[in-house]
């Protein structure tokens, strides 16, 4: 009889103790279910943060790379017109020019002009005539022995030029130039306005697509 309440008693001990651990073990899972769900969630927002972030700083970064290449574009263009400009106008203006401006007859001619007229209209002032080092002997020969009110110097270069002259009067007072250098810039000043008025439509980036 006593070995019957006995297995009774251990019996609902063993019940309960099942029962007990059925709960604890509930707890628990219900417990780490409801922090992997909060984990799970933080994980996503953390993500979500952080490929927000990520499409901001690639937005960022491509606004700046497009940025960069208009500038880059728009300079490759602004360069290419100049060097188009300096190889289709000015280099070939300037190699006819210093063709034509070494020409000693050419020069004669023209000296011979300004001789005449500035004889007829200022006879008491000297003139001067600057040529550059490399002139011919002819060519200075012709202005020595246009009179004793004609001088000659050889420092053309230092006005930045290379062929041609340079007439001063009455001491400097009055200088007509007549260098490639002063030719040059004459011709540039009507020729380019219109030459790049050629590319006056050529544009990059934004700008070509308006």
């Amino acid at each position: 009889m006593a070995d019957a309440k006995l297995q009774e008693l251990i019996d609902v001990l063993r019940k309960q103790g099942v029962e007990s651990g059925e709960d604890s073990a509930r707890q628990i899972v219900a417990s780490a279910e409801k922090e992997a769900e909060r984990i799970l969630a933080q994980a996503r927002t953390e993500a979500e943060a952080v490929v927000t972030k990520a499409q901001s700083e690639a937005d960022n970064l491509k606004k700046r790379l497009e940025s960069s290449l208009e500038i880059a574009a728009s300079q490759f263009v602004t360069n290419l017109k100049s060097q188009v400009e300096e190889s289709l106008l000015v280099l070939p203006l300037r190699q006819k020019l210093d063709e034509n401006l070494a020409d000693e007859s050419l020069l004669k001619g023209l000296i011979a002009k300004l001789v005449e007229n500035y004889s007829a209209g200022s006879p008491e002032d000297d003139m001067k005539i600057i040529l550059g080092k490399d002139a011919g002997e002819s060519l200075k020969s012709y202005v020595l022995g246009l009179g004793a009110k004609v001088k000659l110097s050889q420092d053309l270069e230092s006005y930045g030029a290379r062929y041609g002259l340079v007439v001063e009067l009455g001491s400097g007072k009055v200088r007509v130039d007549f260098t490639d250098e002063a030719f040059l810039a004459l011709f540039l000043r009507f020729l380019s306005p219109a030459f790049r008025e050629m590319f006056r439509n050529v544009k990059v980036g934004k700008a070509a697509q308006q």
